[in-house]
C-alpha cells in the first residue's frame, strides 16, 4: 500500500476510538518485523526513527529501506521522525522521506518550546508534513533510552496545552500524565482526569510516550480519553535482546538465527499491542479515510 498522511491517520483513529502504535526501528530487521506484525493484525502502523538512535545506524540508508518496505506493505504505513531536537534535523528527516516529525523541545522554557516548535511547523506544513509537539516532560527511568531523558516528570497542564496548540499550530500533541521512558520499576499511576481535561481543552489528537509496561486496561483507559498514538520501543528492545541471546547460545547457531528470532518476537509484540490499542482490523477503513502520500512531499489524493 502507499504511504498515508500521519494527521489523517490519527484523526481517523480519534474519530473511530482507537490508537495507532508508533514503533521505533533500529535496523531493517525491525522495520520488517514491525510491518509484519501490523499486517498480521490488519492494522495501520507508524514506523518511527528516533534521533537519539542515529548513533547506531545510518538514518538515510535505513529510511530508504523503510520506504521500500512501506510501499510493499499490505497495511497503511506512515514513517515518523521521533524526538527531533530542532529545525535542521527535522528538515533533514523530511528530505529523507519522513512524513511526520516530532519537535522534542519540551525541556525548554514554554516560550522557547513554542518558538522552536512553531518554526518546525512552518517548515513542515509547507510540504504537507504532520508535526507533533510536546507540553510537559516525560522522563526516563530505566533501560536503554532512560539516560537520554533525564530529570523529573512535569505533568501537562490543560490550559498550557491549549495555549501551546494555538500558538504553534501543531497537528498532534504529546502529553505527560504519568508515563516514563524506559522500563517501569513500579506500577505507573496515570492521571486520567488530567488527560480527559487536556482532551477537552485541545482539538488535536493526543500522544503518549513511554508505553512500555502499562497494563492492557491502562492502555484502554488512555484511548478512551483521547489518546490516538502510543509510542512503543523499550518493550520491543527487551524482547529482541532476550530472543537474540537465546538464539545465539550456543554461539555456533549463527548470527542469522538471532535475526530470525528478533524478527519473530518483535512482530508478535506489534500484533499483540495493535490488538490492545484497538487498531487491529482497521487497515481498510484507515486506508479509505486517509490521503495518500508520496515521498517527495506531494499528495497523491486530496489537497
Amino acid at each position: 500500500m502507499p504511504l498515508i498522511r500521519v494527521d489523517d491517520l490519527l484523526n481517523h483513529a480519534r474519530t473511530a476510538g482507537y490508537a495507532v502504535g508508533a514503533y521505533d526501528a533500529v535496523d531493517s530487521n525491525f522495520v520488517s518485523a514491525i510491518i509484519a506484525g501490523a499486517e498480521a493484525a490488519r492494522a495501520p502502523v507508524i514506523v518511527s526513527f528516533a534521533e537519539m538512535h542515529f548513533a547506531h545506524y545510518d538514518f538515510p540508508v535505513l529510511m530508504a529501506a523503510a520506504m521500500v518496505a512501506a510501499r510493499r506493505a499490505r497495511v497503511p504505513v506512515a514513517l515518523f521522525f521521533d524526538h527531533g531536537t530542532g529545525l535542521e534535523t527535522a528538515r533533514d528527516a523530511i528530505r529523507h522521506g519522513a512524513n511526520g516529525v516530532m519537535a522534542d523541545v519540551s525541556h525548554l522554557p514554554f516560550s522557547e518550546n513554542v518558538a522552536v516548535t512553531r518554526s518546525i511547523v512552518a517548515m513542515a506544513h509547507a510540504v504537507g508534513v504532520t508535526v507533533e509537539g510536546e507540553v510537559g516532560y516525560v522522563p526516563g527511568v530505566a533501560g536503554e533510552d532512560a539516560i537520554l531523558h533525564p530529570g523529573e516528570i512535569q505533568l501537562t497542564a490543560p490550559a498550557e496545552a491549549a495555549r501551546f496548540v494555538a500558538e504553534t499550530g501543531v497537528d498532534v500533541l504529546a502529553v505527560s500524565i504519568g508515563t516514563v521512558h524506559g522500563r517501569i520499576r513500579d506500577e505507573i499511576k496515570l492521571d486520567l482526569d488530567r488527560l480527559a481535561a487536556i482532551a477537552k481543552a485541545v482539538a488535536v489528537p493526543l500522544v503518549i510516550h513511554g508505553g512500555t509496561g502499562l497494563a492492557d486496561e491502562q492502555f484502554r483507559a488512555l484511548i478512551a480519553r483521547g489518546v490516538t498514538k502510543v509510542n512503543y520501543y523499550t518493550g520491543l528492545s527487551d524482547l529482541a535482546s532476550a530472543a537474540a541471546a537465546a538464539a545465539l547460545d550456543p554461539i555456533d547457531a549463527g548470527y542469522t538465527a538471532g535475526l530470525d528470532a528478533v524478527r519473530a518476537v518483535v512482530a508478535a509484540e506489534v500484533t499483540r499491542t495493535c490488538e490492545i490499542f484497538g487498531a487491529a482490523g482497521r487497515s481498510d477503513a484507515a486506508q479509505s479515510a486517509c490521503r495518500l502520500w508520496q515521498e517527495d512531499g506531494t499528495l497523491l489524493r486530496g489537497n
